[in-house]
């Protein structure tokens, strides 16, 4: 354990238990001593995980039993995610809920007969201790182990049937299975069905489910996919004004950190002011792309509404201020106020998505670039040894009204953060008296943002004094992918140059050091040779891709392609039978022998989903229509399945939205302004586009497609294979992509 790569596992390495790594070792040791396996499973930022370590697995009498009567395992979820959706899918099957740390007790073939979450050090609430667990589990393998053996076998063969339910769900079993199948009217009646489900879960305090709330990623990314895209224009409207309240309410609450940047995990309670203070790097890479995204759906919503007012004859963009010729002075009144609040919402994305980028590059790039840390810790670690969860996070009134100084006053009645230890005392104990979240109980004005952010230097400072959260210096490819991804499109759509140059400098490196070209493989951490799973390859193929429009390095796109056609062949993505998740999948017999792919989305995007993504942004850049097919058939069930819970089929119904737009835009010719703006543009609107300054024929896109005589911009905007005539104009593509589709008599109100 000493010498493990994972933080994780080098947490335990002090301990008296005899961890093995996950592996055929640890499990030919349990077959040779003739034990069960204990199978523990947590990661490096997790909060309950260092506290049953502390009360158990520090305890040396706790040690000496495990040493004794089993094959103690540590496991990283996140260096091994296949082992632990595996083990995670028989926990809940066994106990009805899951979590970090799992406890799960399994033959010395992998296969589980007991499982558990976190288990305290003494009876408590009619929840064992884990001593009287292991003193169990030991029993009943001494005395009724054919139980044990038939307990495993009927539960490996559920879990194999669950696998054959999901990959009939997802079609990949279904003969007829297809687009056409879809049980609603088109993509219009999908859209509607899914949207009014959204609608009708949406929480009063914001997103779409009760506490704990989590942030729901994928369901952004889809409705803002769908509010850019040329989807009917209501339709486009509800998805924008269901993904602002969400962004609005998350972004003001504590699930932000309003000092330091970034998003925590989690929130404990309904109003978003009470984190899980753990922050990662997978949710601050989706939620920095969304935010961008948002930031400029929001200013061109602005824009539409400023042009129906000047339509109608209205002055000035303020409320209350009214054109003699206006229609009528409440609603000319009401429309200036829309766009305010869409101006306003416009200014916190951008916000929003900067201070994601600056907590990456001060938090979790390493030295070098040589790629983003995993994440934070939940915990401070006193200098006392005590682990406080947000320790380092909260701050007392005092601190807050010194930091504000002679600001305080316009930012006293705004501030809406909790004590912790108000919420859940038994499992917040330990802050210091009087400290809180900093949480602000609705949108800022600009002056009120700039009080705030005279204060906030000095919290800085502050919190810079007290102990720090370790960070986990694991990095994992797929995340990686993820963040670069959302650099790339984010320094593009607001204009950060310095995203982007940061998003070409991670793609190097995940290019250099976790692609074997030898073997033509990636590895998740680069310490596993072949270890990634569908997800990594995925996310590091649209990170590469987003580098490629965002610098017009057509080496990208060539790369991307490797990595799409290498998950392809080698999770044998066409093989509906035999289709996987991991090339090397261990576990496959404790499913009853069928392989492991999920087709769900969860904190991360589906893997299968994420690739059909890639598919057809590599369709695009290669103006390759197989690859847009396969994509179609891989996305095939949210027609029929998505409405019923949208949430776990949100990035395949974000792949969905481009697939139904099906469009390219090649930008050839003119100056780098130029081919910057077009391209900005059809990021804004879900549409694949490469820039060249002369035609490039080894990019499908671009192939054969000239500037003007003398160089001039050309733009060819294209529906399959098939191209408008080209224009020379980027105001001209703006209207042809967003203003006549959005003209509306009566613009919508926020």
């Amino acid at each position: 354990m000493q010498d493990a790569h994972s933080a994780y596992l080098r947490q335990h390495a002090h301990q008296d238990v005899d961890w093995w790594p996950f592996g055929p070792e640890a499990l030919a040791e349990a077959e040779r001593r003739d034990v069960p396996l204990f199978v523990s499973i947590g990661y490096a930022a997790c909060h309950w995980c260092h506290v049953m370590a502390g009360e158990s697995f520090d305890d040396p009498g706790i040690a000496e039993y495990l040493n004794e009567h089993f094959v103690p395992i540590k496991v990283d979820r996140e260096e091994q995610p296949d082992v632990d959706e595996l083990y995670m899918a028989a926990t809940q099957t066994l106990s009805g809920q899951g979590g970090w740390p799992m406890s799960v007790f399994a033959l010395p073939d992998g296969r589980t007969f007991h499982a558990g979450t976190y288990f305290p050090p003494r009876p408590v609430q009619g929840r064992p201790s884990f001593r009287m667990v292991l003193e169990g589990v030991n029993e009943a393998w001494r005395e009724r182990r054919p139980l044990c053996e038939e307990q495993a076998a009927r539960l490996s063969e559920h879990l194999g049937e669950l696998a054959d339910a999901q990959r009939d769900l997802l079609g990949l079993s279904a003969a007829d299975a297809g687009p056409g199948r879809a049980g609603y009217d088109g993509a219009a009646g999908l859209h509607a069905a899914v949207l009014e489900r959204l609608a009708a879960d949406e929480h009063p305090e914001g997103g779409f489910s009760p506490a704990p709330k989590f942030p729901p990623s994928s369901v952004l990314d889809y409705l803002l996919e769908l509010a850019g895209s040329e989807a009917d224009a209501e339709q486009r409207e509800l998805a924008l004004g269901l993904a602002s309240r969400t962004l609005d309410a998350m972004g003001h609450g504590a699930l932000v950190d309003h000092v330091g940047g970034g998003f925590h995990r989690y929130c404990v309670d309904d109003a978003w002011r009470v984190p899980h203070f753990e922050k990662m790097l997978y949710d601050n890479a989706q939620l920095l792309r969304h935010a961008a995204r948002w930031s400029v759906l929001c200013g061109l919503q602005a824009e539409r509404l400023g042009r129906a007012r000047s339509a109608h004859g209205a002055g000035p963009t303020h409320p209350g201020a009214v054109h003699p010729g206006a229609a009528h002075p409440d609603t000319a009144s009401a429309d200036a106020a829309h766009e305010d609040v869409w101006q306003r919402r416009s200014r916190f994305g951008r916000r929003l998505a900067e201070g994601a980028f600056e907590w990456l590059a001060t938090e979790l790039l390493l030295p070098g670039r040589a790629g983003l840390a995993s994440s934070l810790d939940a915990d401070t670690v006193e200098p006392d040894g005590r682990h406080v969860e947000g320790g380092t996070y909260l701050f007392s009134a005092e601190e807050l009204r010194a930091a504000a100084g002679d600001h305080w006053e316009r930012l006293a009645d705004r501030l809406d953060g909790l004590d912790p230890e108000e919420l859940a005392p038994t499992a917040r104990a330990g802050h210091p008296d009087g400290r809180r979240t900093v949480a602000f109980d609705r949108p800022l004005d600009c002056e009120e943002w700039a009080a705030w952010d005279r204060a906030v230097p000095r919290l800085r400072r502050l919190r810079a004094d007290r102990a720090q959260p370790a960070r986990d210096d694991k990095v994992v490819a797929g995340w990686n992918g993820l963040a670069v991804r959302a650099l790339a499109e984010a320094g593009l759509l607001l204009e950060r140059p310095g995203m982007v140059d940061l998003a070409a400098g991670l793609a190097d490196y995940l290019w250099g050091e976790h692609w074997d070209p030898a073997e033509r493989t990636l590895r998740r951490v680069v310490y596993r040779p072949g270890s990634a799973l569908l997800e990594d390859y995925a996310g590091v193929a649209l990170g590469f891709q987003a580098v490629a429009v965002a610098t017009g390095d057509e080496r990208w796109i060539y790369r991307a392609r490797q990595l799409v056609d290498t998950a392809r062949a080698r999770l044998r993505l066409d093989d509906a039978e035999h289709a996987s998740d991991t090339a090397d999948d261990a576990l496959s017999h404790a499913r009853g022998g069928r392989p492991g792919l999920s087709g769900l989305d969860d904190a991360t995007p589906s893997g299968l989903a994420l690739h059909a993504t890639a598919l057809v942004v590599q369709s695009g850049l290669d103006a390759d229509p197989d690859r847009a097919r396969r994509a179609e058939a891989l996305t095939a069930h949210v027609r029929r399945i998505a409405p019923k819970a949208p949430p776990q089929f949100a990035t395949a119904l974000a792949a969905a939205v481009r697939l139904d737009g099906d469009r390219t835009l090649a930008v050839v010719g003119g100056t780098g302004e130029e081919r910057r703006a077009a391209v900005r543009a059809a990021v804004v609107h879900g549409i694949t586009a490469f820039a060249v300054q002369t035609p490039n024929d080894d990019v499908g896109l671009t192939a054969h497609r000239p500037a003007g005589t003398g160089g001039e911009l050309r733009l060819y905007l294209c529906r399959g294979q098939v191209c408008d005539a080209p224009s020379g104009s980027v105001d001209e593509l703006e209207r042809a992509l967003a203003a006549d589709q959005w003209d509306r008599e009566s613009p919508a109100g926020p």
